[in-house]
């Protein structure tokens, strides 16, 4: 949401309201103000009407008081007001709308009596409005007695209908009225204007907060406004760039706890007090064979693969200490320990999984690595002890008895030597782990060195030796130590010849394959290796037929040396072979 966005004001109930306030308030005042108002310009309007008929009959007293005292003729004045001259009396003298004969005496008019001594006012007015029945409709009359108050000699009287006042008066009021709905209009307007200036800010800080109430904090609202709304704009925007910042630090938080669970090789399950999965790594799903995604927030004993578990999460659930277990699940051997979480703060159960099958399996092969060494040790060095012994204890052997036991020793110095050489190259392919991505070699070059030096050893078996390197390959290079793969095809080569018969072939082949790869096969016309032998023989000191294999001198660790060259440099190995059908061993390596 950008920082400034303007929310479906008219849509705004809030909106409604306020203006629908404003409104009331305006036209409540608008209606008094326009009603005192009115009133107030009637009262004007009538006042000033008396006034203006008060200053008539001022001017009309002076035109009839010398005529009445001469009792001259009355003339008769045509005006817009009725004018009427009385006697003393209330006999009407002279009028100009009416047949003054025809009329009564108006002496009982109020007008007259107000106009008379002792009532009449300091002005000497009497007004009056009442209905004529003269004329047939009300009237406004303002009377002035003539010649002096205390002894008049006649009255004058001018009138006028009182819907000619009420016309004026009306007029008045309809000026005011239009004056007071033309403000009230505008003053509508202007409280549209500030209650939009008002809810505006209010709905946009509605509206961030139902967002940020759904996680989004990125959110920022206009602080422009110098008041209230303004401050509360400002905190809000503290309020998200506080709990946005809280957010993405707990974020990576999360996700650097994520990335440590991921990564490592134990298997982690967290379960809360419902036994339900809230998190797995993907190390105990695969050592449980689940789908990762699948498990969260499902209920640990529904998992199939995990019901063998659901004994030792029962026990950690009720115990106080850590609860550990061996099994066995899916053919692994898993070593399981559950931590019961029973803090203020969490509560729960981490299992922590670990799969010890190929540690299990190291340990026997190390184990039997120790037994077989110390088996193959102790039979050449009892051996020599026996002909050492034995040639210190009888002085007096014969030479040529003596120098056959010197010789067998000899050979058996010679057995241990080998077998202490080839244990210290396994050692060293063990502890150099990688290849030495610098170093690279033409691998026909290291393969025609080899046929080399073992064509004399070929020839003292009588054994036919031969090498055919393909053209494609003669200048391939790899990458690795010469001496890795000159030792690694030596003993390729010496297995081929130990267990090749008098006349027998031990051919050597180098050519690419297919794939793009390079391929050293070396093929013996031997006694072969039956096929449940063949993952076998890789392993250290294991021999087909022992007994034969220590007297053809084997120390049981040459094609243990092979595979570990092979998988050091990512090679790969293949035996082809049946009893009596020779032997056939393909080694693969990628090229530069």
């Amino acid at each position: 949401m950008p920082t400034r966005y303007d929310p479906r004001i008219y849509q705004s109930k809030l909106l409604w309201q306020v203006w629908g306030l404003l409104c009331a308030l305006v036209l409540i005042s608008a209606l008094s103000i326009g009603y005192f108002a009115a009133q107030q310009v009637a009262s004007d309007a009538r006042t000033a009407i008396e006034e203006s008929l008060g200053h008539q009959v001022q001017l009309l007293k002076q035109l009839y008081d010398p005529l009445i005292l001469e009792r001259a003729a009355l003339p008769v004045i045509q005006s817009d007001q009725r004018i009427t001259i009385l006697g003393p009396d209330g006999t009407v003298l002279s009028d100009n709308r009416e047949d003054a004969d025809l009329m009564e005496n108006h002496r009982t008019r109020p007008e007259i009596i107000a106009a008379s001594p002792p009532t009449a006012s300091k002005t000497g007015l009497g007004i009056a409005e009442r209905y004529s029945t003269t004329r047939q409709r009300d009237m406004l009359y303002v009377a002035l007695a003539l010649g002096s108050t205390a002894t008049p000699t006649g009255y004058v009287r001018v009138s006028m209908p009182l819907t000619s006042v009420e016309q004026k008066v009306n007029a008045m009021r309809l000026q005011v009225n239009l004056l007071t709905v033309a403000f009230t209009f505008i003053a509508i307007l202007i409280g549209l204007y500030f209650a939009r200036r008002i809810v505006l800010p209010v709905l946009r800080m509605t509206q961030a907060s139902v967002l940020m109430a759904s996680g989004e904090f990125s959110l920022r609202l206009d602080e422009g406004h110098a008041n209230e709304l303004g401050s509360l704009a400002h905190a809000l925007n503290q309020l998200a760039a506080g709990t946005e910042a809280k957010i993405q630090e707990v974020t990576a938080r999360q996700n650097e706890l994520a990335a440590v669970l991921q990564s490592m090789t134990e298997g982690i399950i967290a379960l809360n007090t419902d036994q339900t999965v809230i998190q797995i790594n993907r190390s105990a799903a695969a050592i449980l064979n689940l789908e990762q995604s699948s498990a969260i927030n499902q209920p640990f004993h529904d998992l199939s693969t995990a019901r063998d578990l659901s004994e030792i999460v029962r026990l950690g659930f009720k115990a106080t200490v850590p609860q550990y277990q061996t099994m066995t699940l899916g053919g692994r051997r898993i070593e399981v320990s559950a931590l019961r979480l029973g803090d203020a703060s969490v509560e729960g159960m981490i299992l922590v999984l670990r799969d010890t099958t190929e540690l299990h399996r190291l340990e026997r092969v190390r184990t039997d690595f120790v037994a077989n060494a110390s088996h193959e040790l102790k039979t050449p060095i009892s051996a020599l002890r026996g002909f050492v012994d034995t040639v210190i204890d009888d002085i007096e052997m014969p030479t040529e008895t003596r120098r056959s036991f010197l010789v067998r020793s000899q050979q058996q110095i010679h057995r241990l030597a080998s077998i202490v050489q080839d244990l210290l190259q396994l050692s060293r392919l063990d502890t150099s782990h990688g290849l030495d991505s610098d170093k690279t070699l033409v691998l026909n070059d290291v393969v025609h060195k080899v046929y080399l030096t073992k064509t004399l050893d070929a020839e003292i078996k009588q054994i036919q030796l031969t090498y055919e390197a393909s053209p494609d390959c003669q200048q391939q290079t790899i990458k690795g130590r010469a001496d890795d793969f000159a030792l690694m095809f030596s003993n390729l080569i010496d297995n081929a010849i130990k267990y090749s018969d008098h006349g027998g072939t031990v051919t050597m082949m180098l050519s690419m394959t297919e794939r793009g790869v390079i391929m050293f096969n070396v093929t013996d016309q031997g006694v072969g290796i039956p096929a449940e032998e063949h993952d076998k023989i890789f392993e250290r000191f294991y021999r087909v037929d022992p007994a034969r294999s220590r007297d053809k001198g084997g120390t049981g660790l040459g094609l243990s040396i092979v595979k570990h060259v092979v998988e050091r440099y990512q090679g790969r190995i293949k035996l082809v072979s049946k009893p009596g059908q020779g032997a056939s061993f393909s080694v693969t390596f990628p090229i530069l």
